[in-house]
């Protein structure tokens, strides 16, 4: 294996602790209100106040965590990386109130897992089967696999929907839904495997147990004795069970696919 390839396998563990998607949402500051009054972010997001009054308010926190004041037409924009509730008032009308609720890490992770295959434009446009499952397990496993893991990049052939490659200049990413995670992608001659559901509803046909323990210990159920090839086991497997297990649930509700009878070459 290279060095750029064990670079990268590293990378996406680290990446694992880090939360994806930080976005800038907005509050107006109009009519001697703020607008929205109370407002829900992830960890890592940013908010920008926006005065439309004529006069100057500011932007107060309750504990005097920060203060800015906002002439008439000016902005004032704060990241928050540190989850809780941040209540905030302007000191010139003490009357004008707000409040900041930044998600913790484990819920920011949840909620742009849910956000890929449920917000339009939609990232992956499938539809999850929920039934019997818990959905934040669900969504916290799609975020694992789509925003962290790079799965689909090995399992999905091809992994971008047709005009929705992200690496082409102009196209806006899509996931190819048609053939999600279905395997078929050859990496060194080795063909990825099928990752959708089978019959009985098991990922890969793999029971949780035997999903963990090839993840843990490389060895292929279909394969006694041998390692997975290709496959970043030795580090997707020092992940923990909390997280396997999320996996493992987000692969049982996705739907079953077939793998297409023509390879794709990681690479080309």
């Amino acid at each position: 294996m290279s060095r750029l390839i064990r670079f990268l396998f590293a990378l996406i563990v680290y990446l694992i602790s880090i939360p994806a998607g930080a976005a800038t949402l907005s509050v107006n500051i109009q009519n001697f209100l703020f607008s929205p009054a109370i407002l829900t972010i992830n960890l890592g997001d940013s908010v920008k106040w926006l005065n439309k009054d004529g006069t100057t308010h500011s932007i107060t926190q309750d504990n005097n965590l920060w203060t800015h004041d906002a002439s008439p037409g000016s902005s004032f924009t704060r990241q928050f990386n540190t989850e809780g509730s941040y209540s905030y008032h302007c000191r010139f009308h003490p009357s004008m109130t707000g409040k900041i609720i930044v998600r913790t890490p484990e819920q920011t992770r949840i909620n742009i897992g849910q956000n890929i295959v449920t917000v339009a434009p939609k990232v992956l446009p499938i539809k999850l089967n929920l039934t019997g499952k818990n959905a934040n397990t669900v969504y916290l496993g799609s975020y694992i696999v789509n925003a962290q893991s790079g799965c689909a990049n090995c399992h999905s052939c091809p992994t971008y929907a047709v005009g929705h490659n992200p690496y082409k200049k102009g196209e806006v990413k899509q996931f190819n839904a048609r053939t999600y995670l279905a395997g078929g992608v050859s990496v060194k001659g080795v063909v990825s495997a099928n990752l959708t559901p089978d019959t009985t509803g098991k990922p890969a046909g793999l029971t949780l147990a035997q999903f963990k323990t090839l993840l843990r210990t490389g060895h292929d159920p279909d394969a006694p004795g041998q390692f997975l090839p290709v496959m970043p086991w030795p580090f997707f497997g020092m992940m923990s069970d909390h997280d396997l297990d999320a996996i493992y649930s987000y692969l049982s509700s996705i739907p079953k696919a077939v793998t297409p009878t023509k390879a794709c070459v990681l690479g080309q």
